[in-house]
């Protein structure tokens, strides 16, 4: 016998929805929510896989996420070092490079490109 339908349960987290968000399905994991990235965040990520293209040989987007990030709000290419050693310490990229994408990201926080 098919029944009424009912309404939802109400979310307890009180979280706002926005409409930037999207669902990841992992192959390996479980499904996570992830907010969808701004428009700085989308140029300074496609300008930092540029330079890991350039300077290294790869294309990684998610690394390149995560370098934006770490970047996002610092203000001078020693704190962003600081930050992106914190977060990615293990790949010991070369100052040359840091100096680039700190660069990059300032310049796309400035609407210069």
């Amino acid at each position: 016998m098919i029944g009424m339908r009912t309404r939802a349960p109400k979310s307890t987290e009180g979280k706002m929805v926005n409409g930037r968000e999207t669902l990841r399905l992992r192959s390996k994991g479980s499904a996570t929510v992830q907010e969808v990235q701004n428009e700085f965040e989308e140029r300074a990520t496609k300008k930092v896989d540029d330079l890991l293209e350039s300077y290294m040989g790869i294309r990684d987007l998610e690394l390149a996420t995560t370098i934006v990030e770490a970047g996002r709000d610092k203000n001078n290419p020693d704190d962003f070092a600081e930050a992106l050693d914190s977060v990615l310490g293990d790949f010991a990229f070369p100052d040359v490079f840091l100096f680039d994408v700190w660069g990059a990201i300032r310049d796309v926080k400035n609407g210069k490109m």
